[in-house]
């Protein structure tokens, strides 16, 4: 009974693969109109999601200092309440969210706006690292998949593909250091009384939810290589028998 429902799952599971690299396709279409559009956009406006409470980047460092700082006062600090909403003055204006207020302005420049968008900084789904992440690992999973469901699961070649998984997590994570300092070039300084560092180092990436961080890249590592060492010793023990 358990070999029946293993081989469904294995199925299912190959289906849903192949689900994801058909929708990385369409979403690369998908990105390559809204890039066009963007470009060549009448009203140049830009809308940008910003979290705030912390700056983007080195925020475990930001949560860090901050715990240290509560516990030398001896009690937590008192939250800042949801930035107010500004009137579009001095170029720029914030709307007001709780939750996820955005940065609205015009940008002149076609260039920057479509690479705030190949970066996942519009207020869009979309983003080329995304798009990497669903196509690189959907394409790796389906190959090891394929494997399993023919019974021969312990293969170097699905060793290699849980290391080129761990290294595609390693590299994503890598490159939203790059994007985030990409961010602060082509976002105007602009400056709230509330905050002590420019806007442009409070906006989100789409990607930071979708993409795992390096822990998940390390796990997938060490099973890598405990996966590899598997493989190269029943290699040896058939060349023994």
């Amino acid at each position: 009974m358990a070999r029946p429902f293993l081989l469904y799952t294995l199925r299912i599971a190959q289906a849903l693969m192949w689900l994801a690299l058909l929708s990385a396709g369409v979403l690369t279409l998908e990105l390559a109109g809204r890039t066009y559009d963007v470009a060549n956009a009448q009203e140049a406006e830009v809308r940008l999601r910003l979290d705030t409470f912390r700056p983007n980047l080195f925020r475990v460092w930001h949560d860090t200092q901050a715990g240290f700082e509560d516990g030398q006062q001896g009690r937590a600090r008192t939250q800042r309440g949801p930035l107010p909403a500004l009137p579009p003055t001095a170029g720029f204006e914030l709307a007001a969210d709780p939750h996820a207020p955005l940065l609205r302005y015009r940008e002149p420049s076609a260039g920057k706006r479509a690479g705030l968008l190949a970066l996942g900084a519009l207020d869009d789904s979309l983003s080329v690292a995304g798009l990497v992440f669903l196509a690189g690992s959907s394409w790796l999973l389906l190959g090891l998949l394929r494997e399993v469901a023919s019974g021969r699961p312990f293969t170097a070649a699905n060793g290699r593909r849980l290391l080129r998984l761990a290294l595609l997590l390693f590299g994503l994570n890598l490159w939203h250091y790059v994007a985030y300092i990409l961010v602060w070039a082509l976002v105007p300084a602009y400056h709230v009384a509330e905050l002590a560092q420019p806007l442009s180092h409070y906006v989100r990436l789409n990607t930071d939810e979708l993409v795992p961080g390096f822990e998940v890249g390390f796990i997938l590592l060490i099973i890598a290589a405990v996966y590899q060492q598997g493989v190269a010793l029943s290699q040896e023990a058939e060349l023994v028998i």
